[in-house]
């Protein structure tokens, strides 16, 4: 601290010391008086007092921020969201977060990959613009200088941003240009590099993803290679025999060791100073599990955070998980929040939902801030007491399927874009076979067939935003995730006979025998309406996803596809009404009708209490195949008099069941289908749906027809199935509402 009257007393002490060097106009005589002088005396030690409570009280400063960092963190005990627009699909506002950093006064500063923006969160909460002179920016690190490092990952460099003056400025690699070398400075290659991390000298770590390489930038400015090799693998050894596949975090621990986000390999790993690299947690198995390091298994981690001298926290992004790593005595890797299914909740920890969190930053009141990418949020976990963030609610993270259509240009997956194809499958159709013991799940796009080998084609310009964006490498399902459409059953970037579109960005890997078991798209590769993506397997047919990541909706809405025209109604092939307990009272064949026509069926059931009525039915669409049975996209039931008017409560029919877009809880494909409903790429369809029990708006919950609100007499129970184009079939049973 400048003290001016310090230094001044401390220069009198010392000519009065030495005399005999002052200059000549220095009148010493009066210093040399036999009396002393009791007012300069008093000022000297006030100013020395003054001294020493200004250096007792930095002390004490120093030490009160030496016990915030080193106390125990405070436990975390909910999710809350702090900033962020939810995706969209422009590049706008804080819609595509990746990264995050925090200072010591409370603000943090977050990455914008669409946008190619770093934004600043001040404690308050005003989100501003740093820079947006960024080419899909991933993670940022803070320097000991207060300015920002930035893995620049669509430009291959990695970037200096001052927050005070906005400025940006390359500090390694050339911009636009991927390559492997070392350097100094601009010489210096990468290859979309993800991940940074600074150490207390300011060298800054880069975790060089798509080069399969940690490297470091030394203060002087001098790129060094520390560890990996040319071709993503699975290895612990030393330096250059290392081998990483596609590591996307790096932190410095505690013992200046880095600790890497090894996401290809679904592992935690440590790179010593002296090069040697070894694995801390995971088995390699693409999963969540807890446990012991050694046992633990992780889903694509992506971002890390030391949380104390021993644990750190792990961005599990695939698992939809944040998790926490322990390494003393008793080790172990436990979940924090979230898990499957992802989305978005703001709760206690037990019901926290997450999407894809890639960016981790512990701020100095003990928050954890996380960039929830798929749901383009940046939320925190914080302890008991703090007064952070608000709850966000589910429809934030949910694009209209209008929003969609109004973006993405008419056109089907082929060439030509514009000639009709057929519908194969539909939003919401049950997959596998609903019976107990047996897996069933929700068909969450639409299926349109094409010939074996045929080239699937872009429908929408997007940039890749995940750093493993194709999955099932090989597999019947192989894919590749897009921010807005997704595209399943694909040889991803190559023909039928394995042999390279030209897709710039995509990599592939071959084992010893040549075989490939491996295609990375890299993130930040643009790719246009109508570029190629790859060819059909042998399922013959595109598996269209419309809209983000748990949060799909039905591609027959969001999509405009050319010449596609339905006018026939569903076939509704049996009514069912059943007690709670799923005994049948009697079955009716009723009679089928449409529009507005109807004949009432002289065969009464009697019903009493609450019961269950399940529908069977499949919808067609003009110019398919006889065989091809689709799922309709709204189902229900009204209760009408004898007279054809409404019953009590039952003024408007009850639209319980609507495929606009899926629920997330896992349980909804036994709310939506009876037992016996089954459908897959060959063998029989059923689909017999449970229209009493609410399936829709993101919505599942059972719910019963209950007959005590209507007075005993006649009744006719009117079901209907409707397709999307509005096509509706009704069929009409006679109920008798009995007392006991």
């Amino acid at each position: 601290m400048h003290c001016p009257n310090v230094k001044r007393s401390a220069k009198l002490r010392w000519m009065v010391q030495n005399r005999s060097n002052l200059p000549k106009a220095v009148p010493v005589t009066r210093f040399s008086s036999s009396k002393p002088n009791l007012g300069r005396s008093r000022s000297r030690r006030w100013l020395v007092a003054v001294f020493f409570i200004l250096l007792m009280a930095t002390a004490g400063f120093l030490a009160w921020r030496w016990w915030l960092r080193s106390r125990p963190p405070k436990p975390l005990v909910a999710v809350v969201t702090v900033a962020g627009a939810g995706p969209k699909i422009s590049a706008a506002a804080l819609s595509d977060p990746f990264g995050v950093a925090a200072d010591d006064d409370g603000n943090f500063f977050v990455s914008d990959g669409a946008g190619g923006r770093i934004y600043r969160v001040s404690a308050e909460g005003a989100v501003t613009v740093v820079t947006d002179q960024l080419d899909m920016p991933s993670a940022i690190a803070l320097t000991p200088d207060g300015t920002l490092v930035v893995a620049n990952t669509g430009s291959h460099t990695i970037v200096r941003v001052d927050p005070k003056t906005n400025r940006a400025n390359v500090i390694a690699g050339a911009p636009g240009v991927s390559g492997d070398a070392d350097g100094r400075g601009g010489e210096a290659r990468f290859n979309g590099p993800i991940g940074v991390a600074v150490g207390k000298d300011g060298s800054i770590f880069v975790a060089d993803t798509y080069n399969d390489r940690i490297r470091v930038i030394t203060p002087d400015g001098r790129v060094q290679t520390l560890a990996g090799g040319r071709e993503p693998s699975y290895r612990d050894a030393a330096g250059a025999e290392a081998r990483f596949d596609t590591p996307c975090g790096i932190i410095v621990a505690p013992d200046d060791s880095l600790i890497i986000a090894d996401t290809g390999n679904h592992r935690i790993r440590r790179l010593t100073r002296d090069g040697a690299v070894s694995t801390l947690a995971g088995t390699g198995e693409a999963t969540e599990r807890d446990g012991s390091p050694p046992e633990a298994a992780f889903n694509e981690p992506t971002a890390l955070a030391v949380r104390d001298a021993h644990s750190l926290y792990v961005a599990d992004a695939a698992a939809a998980t944040v998790r926490l790593c322990t390494f003393a005595e008793q080790s172990s890797v436990r979940t924090l929040a979230g898990g499957f299914p992802s989305g978005l909740v703001d709760s206690e920890l037990a019901g926290a939902r997450l999407n894809r969190p890639t960016g981790l930053a512990l701020t100095s009141s003990g928050a954890l801030i996380f960039a929830d990418s798929g749901n383009g949020l940046v939320r925190a976990f914080i302890p008991s007491g703090a007064h952070l963030g608000f709850a966000s609610k589910p429809e934030v993270a949910a694009l209209k399927a209008a929003e969609i259509r109004a973006a993405v240009p008419p056109r089907w997956p082929f060439n030509p874009p514009t000639a009709r194809r057929e519908i194969a499958g539909t939003l919401g159709e049950v997959r596998g076979e609903r019976e107990p013991g047996r897996d069933a799940w929700f068909h969450n796009g639409l299926d349109i067939p094409g010939s074996y080998g045929e080239t699937v084609r872009a429908i929408f310009s997007e940039r890749v935003s995940r750093p493993l964006a194709v999955e099932g490498v090989g597999g019947p399902r192989e894919r590749v995730r897009l921010p807005l459409i997704g595209y399943i059953h694909l040889r991803v970037g190559r023909d039928q006979n394995d042999r390279p579109l030209g897709i710039d960005g995509l990599s592939f890997r071959r084992d010893e025998q040549g075989r490939l078991v491996g295609v990375r798209l890299r993130r930040g590769t643009r790719l246009n309406a109508g570029d190629p993506l790859g060819t059909l397997n042998n399922l013959n047919h595109v598996h269209l996803i419309a809209g983000p990541a748990s949060a799909e909706v039905n591609a027959l809405a969001a999509l405009e596809l050319p010449g596609l025209i339905d006018t026939l109604p569903p076939a509704i092939e049996g009514v069912t009404i059943t007690t709670p307990e799923g005994q049948p009272l009697e079955a009716s064949p009723g009679v089928q009708t449409q529009g507005q026509k109807s004949t009432r069926a002289s065969k009464r059931i009697p019903v009493r209490g609450r019961l269950r009525v399940i529908v069977r039915a499949y919808d067609q669409v003009n110019g398919n195949a006889g065989y091809r049975r689709l799922g309709p996209y709204r189902l229900g039931y009204q209760v009408l008099k004898s007279d054809g008017s409404p019953a009590p409560g039952f003024d408007r029919p009850r639209d319980n069941i609507v495929f606009e877009r899926l629920p997330a809880d896992p349980r909804a494909v036994a709310i939506a289908y009876a037992e016996g409903s089954q459908s897959g790429y060959q063998g029989k369809t059923v689909f017999a749906y449970i229209v009493t029990n609410v399936v829709r708006d993101g919505e599942a919950r059972e719910d019963f027809l209950d007959t005590t609100s209507l007075a005993p007499g006649d009744y006719i129970l009117r079901v209907f199935a409707e397709d999307f184009f509005g096509n509706r079939a009704t069929r009409d049973v006679s109920i008798a509402v009995v007392r006991e």
